[in-house]
Order: structure tokens, then C-alpha cells, then sequence
């Protein structure tokens, strides 16, 4: 089982790469996706540019549709989150957890609280951040700054 979790604002290349990364190295895939009142404990810039839980849940919907014609016999489930340690610190049978340079430092702590409650370890799978052709990281922000269309 993998889990990949976020917000999954303005799906982009580099969340498919962690979706899809997933659905490569786990039979059952759990995303996790950030609820619209939990994100008031983020900072994230322009938040009110966020799109609805609803709409984000729609495109990962519609993405992992795709995958499945790839990864066939796969099965997921999406379930709505109010913070990072949600799924990852209440199911016990995570084999692999797929997060991007920037979020490595949450999925250490990640285990270490698992390792405090006597829950496995969870394999850490680094994807790398996409990048545009300018070098610049590819992100929700800058989707929600107007930066990228």
C-alpha cells in the first residue's frame, strides 16, 4: 500500500508524478487530499485562489481514470484530510510513502512519530520537483499567483 497526500491545487505534472509513482510500486493506493476548512492552518500563498475540495477531487478522479488503463488491477481510495499525518499515523499497513524533495522533511518525521507509536516504517520514495523550461519549479502556488496558466 502507498500513500501520497496534499492539497492537489491546480493538478500538475508534478503531483501526476507522485500519483502515478505510486500506482507504479503499490497494488492499493490511498491519496489523501487537504479539505477546504483544514487549509486556514496552512500558509499557503494566495489561498483564497485555492480551488474547491470538490473540483480538486474531480481532477485526481479523472487522473487516476487514466492510470488505471496503465495500471490495471490496481485499486485507491481518496479520503479527505485536515492535516499531514491523518492517513499515515492511523493505518498501519503503508508500505510506501511518495513525496517530493521539498516534502521529505514531513516524511521523516513521519516515521519517526510512527516509531514513537511502534508502527512500521514506511519506505520513503522521493520524486523528483518538475521543473519548466525556464528551470523554475512547476507549482499550485504559481498556478494560483497567475503565474502559470
Amino acid at each position: 500500500m502507498a500513500v501520497v497526500a496534499g492539497t492537489f491545487d491546480h493538478l500538475h505534472s508534478g503531483h501526476k508524478l507522485m500519483i502515478s509513482k505510486a500506482f507504479e510500486v503499490a497494488d492499493h493506493v490511498i491519496i489523501g487530499v487537504m479539505k477546504d476548512d483544514a487549509l486556514e492552518k496552512l500558509h499557503k500563498i494566495c489561498r483564497e485562489n485555492v480551488e474547491p475540495y470538490e473540483r480538486r477531487v474531480k481532477k485526481l478522479l479523472t487522473y487516476v481514470s487514466e492510470l488505471l488503463n496503465i495500471y490495471t488491477n490496481k485499486t485507491f481510495k481518496i479520503v479527505s484530510i485536515s492535516g499531514p499525518y491523518d492517513i499515515v499515523l492511523e493505518e498501519n499497513n503503508i508500505d510506501y510513502i511518495i513525496v517530493s524533495d521539498e516534502t521529505l522533511p514531513r516524511a521523516v518525521m513521519i516515521n519517526i512519530l510512527r516509531r514513537q507509536k511502534r508502527m512500521k516504517e514506511i519506505k520513503v520514495i522521493i520524486v523528483p520537483i518538475v521543473k519548466d523550461i525556464q528551470g523554475r519549479p512547476i507549482s499550485s502556488h504559481r498556478f494560483r499567483i497567475g503565474e502559470i496558466q
